[in-house]
């Protein structure tokens, strides 16, 4: 998972992510690292019906901005060597998408990609994993994680992303008209812990609602992305220490 938007990359908050989500009964000083991604277990989620429902507020029609995230720019090789945690990204609009827990508002800063999956969900692995990137009112980082797989149809908001990808050093891509809207399954209910962004600094916390239902795109879509990151540009599995995973059933 990386920060946006271009500073955001720098300028992680710190800022607790509200009780909204999930507590952590550990306090600061005494905490063992609480890192993400997880192997998620659903047998051994806690239900948690009494927290609040994902509301998402994502527009029909939006033109993003897509480009590809560099970390390796100063190298003279950088723009054919694919380091672990780059990956390409697309910004949204200021103030143009949210998702809503309870009364707190998080805003949609951009979205990105990560092949093979980061999580895990019951010892499965899925080729891709999207991360959408939210900012909450006072700094709180709120990412929704959401897996795709391949045999879809197309038409999606994935593949028209995936499908026009920019090089790295390359000129950015304009999407016009993207659909947000429809970018997320009719099933939200979500797996939820409270963890940490996935490149570096790898900052604590960030709250992560990990969507069980996943989304198929075309197989091509899958197979682009995988083409532009040979060697994967995902994390690797981190230890829960402790740390529950809560299920919130929403459908």
């Amino acid at each position: 998972m990386i920060h946006s938007r271009r500073s955001f990359l720098i300028g992680v908050p710190t800022l607790a992510a509200s009780a909204l989500v999930v507590p952590s009964a550990a306090t600061a000083g005494a905490a063992p690292p609480h890192q993400s991604p997880i192997s998620i277990r659903s047998r051994s989620a806690v239900a948690a019906p009494e927290l609040p429902e994902l509301v998402v507020d994502y527009p029909s029609h939006v033109d993003l901005r897509i480009h590809y995230v560099s970390r390796d720019s100063a190298d003279p090789a950088g723009c054919t060597i694919r380091d672990q945690e780059e990956t390409v990204e697309a910004e949204v609009p200021p103030g143009t998408a949210a998702v809503h827990l309870g009364d707190v508002r998080y805003e949609l800063l951009q979205f990105h990609f990560h092949t093979s999956s980061e999580h895990v969900l019951d010892e499965h692995r899925f080729p891709v994993e999207q991360h959408f990137v939210h900012r909450g009112p006072d700094g709180q980082t709120l990412v929704v994680g959401l897996f795709l797989t391949g045999g879809g149809r197309g038409g999606t908001l994935q593949d028209s992303v995936l499908l026009e990808l920019p090089e790295e050093c390359g000129k950015e891509v304009d999407e016009m008209g993207a659909d947000l809207a429809g970018a997320l399954p009719d099933d939200l209910s979500t797996f939820r812990y409270d963890g940490s962004l996935t490149t570096a600094p790898y900052s604590e916390p960030v709250s992560w609602l990990v969507l069980r239902q996943h989304r198929a795109i075309t197989d091509s879509a899958i197979t682009s992305f995988q083409q532009l990151f040979p060697q994967g540009d995902a994390r690797e599995l981190q230890p829960l220490n402790g740390r529950v995973v809560h299920y919130r059933k929403q459908r």
